[in-house]
């Protein structure tokens, strides 16, 4: 009799467990982003996500116009220079997307 609610206890124990386990969601980790202007010739963008995860970093003109993209999906980490002496003379806001929605942004006048 004690070997059968013994083992009754052990299977519910496990039971418990693995529904435990099921039951939990897979959460990642949420992007690193760091966009910081030293000089006034660049900006830099600085990114730290798992490897595999996509980000866009978009350079849009004041109107709203797409200057420059950059995919980020294969490092984790990424630091990037973007030199402004290629865009004209205006306002720039500096975005970092994750499933197309803006998780950093910047803006900066050249």
């Amino acid at each position: 009799m004690k070997k059968l609610t013994l083992a009754t206890a052990v299977a519910l124990m496990m039971i418990l467990s693995f529904t435990a386990i099921a039951g939990e969601e897979k959460k990642s980790a949420s992007p690193n982003v760091k966009i910081f202007r030293n000089n006034t010739e660049s900006v830099d963008v600085y990114v730290a996500k798992p490897a595999g995860e996509l980000l866009k970093i978009v350079i849009y003109s004041e109107s709203g116009t797409r200057m420059m993209t950059t995919r980020v999906k294969k490092q984790s980490t990424r630091y990037i220079r973007y030199y402004l002496n290629e865009l004209p003379k205006g306002n720039y806001r500096i975005s970092v997307l994750k499933d197309n929605e803006s998780i950093a942004d910047f803006n900066l006048s050249i």
